[in-house]
């Protein structure tokens, strides 16, 4: 093709038709400014549909890794429940002081469960490595570092630390009043083959564990601190899904875009 457009400016130039020639060489030159220009813009729209498959996929990532987590920490929830249930039934008999049964050996050892979540962030990460500004929506940017860098931060930090320190507080006095009764055998069955040999363990001095008030106090903060637990992971799950539904919303219109585009193919 080269070729052939030089053979015409010659052939213009040995007839001495100049302005032919000018005219000519004007039009090949506005079409090769054309041609370039379509050719970027060619590429300049690969790129993008690139950049928006590449925005779509990490969406998707982050999408499945806040399920997980929310998933997670429903369940850290009802697991917090289910200990603030034990507190309170052990608080009751305490002040009651009622008679002793093997279930307020279940309520003791239970208070100090240190019930940790380990966050799924393998999405932001990612997201992070690529670059924040890969995501087009800055306000869906900010809200999803956000809920990664402050809400879900404070989930796992402030309540990991004071669950540790409950365990640590409960300990001393769980090695005071538990004792292991040795004519209570048991079978703990770990597996359909496994079982281990074991003996009940129980309460002794029960009348002075009901008077125990330094007991009675780490108690109660056991019962507060869970339930403040309880507090700051449902906050944590509205966030959650607070992201998630603007992540939906992206993800709608780019999914349908994306299923167009692999007909039309």
């Amino acid at each position: 093709m080269i070729k052939f457009f030089r053979k015409i400016r010659y052939d213009l130039l040995e007839r001495n038709k100049t302005g032919k020639y000018l005219k000519y060489t004007i039009g090949e030159i506005v079409l090769v400014v054309i041609g370039i220009l379509i050719a970027l813009q060619i590429n300049n729209w690969n790129e993008n549909r690139k950049v928006q498959k590449q925005e779509t996929q990490i969406y998707k990532e982050l999408h499945s890794d806040l399920l997980q987590t929310k998933n997670d920490i429903l369940a850290l929830i009802s697991k917090n429940k289910d200990n603030i249930n034990s507190t309170t039934q052990l608080l009751n008999a305490i002040t009651n002081k009622k008679t002793y049964n093997d279930s307020l050996y279940n309520f003791f050892t239970s208070i100090g469960a240190d019930n940790k979540i380990f966050l799924k962030t393998s999405a932001f990460e990612n997201l992070k490595n690529i670059g924040l500004n890969t995501l087009s929506s800055d306000s869906l940017r900010i809200a999803i570092t956000s809920l990664y860098q402050i809400d879900l931060e404070r989930l796992i930090t402030k309540p990991g630390k004071e669950s540790s320190e409950m365990a640590e507080k409960l300990f001393p006095y769980q090695l005071k009043y538990l004792y292991v009764d040795l004519e209570d055998p048991m079978m703990y069955r770990l597996s359909d083959s496994i079982s281990l040999p074991l003996y009940m363990t129980k309460i002794k001095n029960y009348d002075q564990f009901l008077k125990d008030n330094e007991l009675l106090l780490v108690i109660q903060a056991s019962l507060y601190n869970r339930s403040h637990f309880v507090i700051g992971e449902l906050q944590a799950v509205e966030a959650i899904e607070k992201v998630m539904e603007e992540i939906e919303k992206e993800l709608n219109p780019r999914s349908r875009k994306i299923a167009s585009r692999g007909g039309m193919h």
